[in-house]
């Protein structure tokens, strides 16, 4: 690549001159910039810049050209190309090491938009050279310099003869006329050429301003392209955070359905062996209740009797077991049940107590048989009648005895088989005093003393603290 060898200001003007795109070139010492020098170097990047007559300048990084030029077009990149066109606006900036295919596609599309702006901008009117003085036109009577003068030329003689016949002094006041013409040309084409540095400092600071102000709306659409960006990052980085959250939200709830699943079926499985284990303990208790009958037989004078019988044994066992305790000379006696209130005819006393529903244990009322084909002829048709006759009576007396005095004490010819004995039974054989005695205060009071119509429901021979409190109306002891 051939580099412009002048100052900035000169290479512009070239530049402009020519309208040619105007190339700055800032290069180091490092690697890239031995690199990107290479690229500058490449044949075809050389020839097309030359067929475009690009005017190029190669500046170094760390001189004072640089530091002017960063002044107006800031350096970011070492090494970096700035491609400008007419108007002063870059019109493409490349910085780091470039390829020199891709470097050459670059300048081509530079060129294209170059070519764009000089249609879209008109070239200056001819007469008017860019960059020169603005020409001045000879005073009269001024000889300029590759000025033809065709009198003295064609007359030599009498140019010498008229120069000799001009006395000195007008020769010299001659001579001062046109040394102040000459000053004033001089003054003229100075103050022309000022006028045009003004201009072309006007126009160079419009572009300053243009170049700034573009910069400017750059940077300012490059914040809002990056403020629009982050926020879209902030948005999907949201959605995000949110997806997560639902998808941990449900492997929790999943996970803890799962657990209570788990939880609920381990419970119900425990439940089941709990209650088949229930189940077969109740089957096992029922099936030993269901071996044997516990029957208890309440007689007609009050009394009760309880026995325990085989499950398999048949009703008329219990009839007579409870004829032989009675001692019953009428004959048989007639058995029911209070709930469900049922009366056991002959036909039932063939059937088992586990049949008739009387395991593992029933109440029994015992009744005098008023049938005569219930009831067997005693040994006595007297007493037997005489029975019949006075057993109401006894029953309804030993019904108020037990209500006034309590039960009465079992008579020597009764008996009453216990099938278990307990821990109370024996403490009771050992101790007669509580053996007699009942569990609860309230049942140990002695309604059997009286003094006239007055019943009196504590007894003075027993000094225990039972004895001494008083109750209320709730059945609620007080000390």
């Amino acid at each position: 690549m051939k580099w412009f060898d002048g100052p900035i200001p000169a290479a512009i003007q070239e530049s402009r001159t020519k309208r040619v795109v105007f190339i700055v070139y800032i290069t180091g010492v490092d690697e890239q910039s031995a690199k990107m020098n290479e690229t500058w170097d490449n044949n075809q990047v050389s020839l097309t810049c030359q067929e475009a007559n690009c005017v190029g300048l190669r500046l170094e990084a760390k001189s004072e050209a640089c530091v002017q030029f960063s002044q107006i077009y800031p350096v970011i990149l070492v090494p970096s190309t700035f491609f400008i066109g007419l108007t002063g606006v870059p019109l493409e900036v490349t910085g780091g090491y470039v390829e020199p295919p891709e470097f050459l596609k670059i300048v081509q599309k530079v060129l294209t938009m170059h070519q764009s702006q000089q249609s879209q901008i008109a070239p200056p009117p001819d007469g008017v050279p860019v960059g020169g003085a603005t020409p001045i036109q000879d005073a009269p009577g001024v000889v300029t310099q590759g000025a033809s003068s065709s009198a003295p030329q064609a007359h030599p003689q009498a140019q010498t003869k008229e120069e000799t016949a001009i006395p000195l002094d007008a020769k010299v006041e001659r001579a001062k006329e046109l040394i102040a013409m000459k000053q004033q040309q001089k003054e003229a084409e100075k103050k022309e050429e000022e006028k045009k540095k003004e201009i072309e400092r006007r126009h160079l600071g419009e572009d300053i301003n243009k170049l700034r102000q573009w910069k400017e709306e750059k940077n300012l659409q490059e914040l809002k392209d990056e403020r629009r960006r982050e926020k879209m990052e902030e948005r999907k980085a949201r959605e995000r955070v949110r997806e997560q959250i639902a998808r941990d939200r449900a492997e929790r709830n999943a996970r803890y359905q799962k657990e209570k699943d788990e939880k609920e079926l381990k419970k119900s499985a425990e439940v089941e062996a709990k209650m088949e284990a229930q189940r077969a303990a109740e089957a096992v208790a029922a099936r030993v209740k269901s071996e044997t009958a516990r029957i208890q037989f309440r007689l007609p004078d009050g009394s009760s009797v309880t026995h325990q019988f085989q499950s398999e044994e048949v009703l008329n066992t219990a009839r007579d077991f409870i004829e032989q305790h009675m001692g019953n000379p009428a004959g048989h006696v007639t058995l029911q049940t209070t709930f469900p209130r049922r009366q056991f005819v002959e036909e039932d006393m063939s059937q088992t107590l586990l049949d008739l529903q009387l395991a593992p244990s029933a109440v029994i009322i015992v009744l005098p048989s008023r049938s005569s084909s219930n009831v067997s002829k005693p040994n006595d048709g007297g007493s037997g009648v005489l029975w019949l006759l006075v057993a109401p009576f006894i029953a309804l007396w030993g019904f108020i005895y037990n209500f006034l005095f309590g039960t009465p004490p079992q008579p020597r010819g009764e008996y009453t088989e216990q099938p278990q004995q307990t821990a109370d039974d024996n403490e009771r054989r050992q101790s007669p005093t509580r053996s007699n005695r009942p569990k609860t205060a309230y049942k140990r009071r002695t309604p059997s003393k009286q003094e006239g119509n007055i019943h009196r429901f504590t007894s003075g021979d027993d000094d225990d603290d039972d004895e001494q409190a008083t109750w209320n109306g709730n059945s609620t002891q007080q000390m």
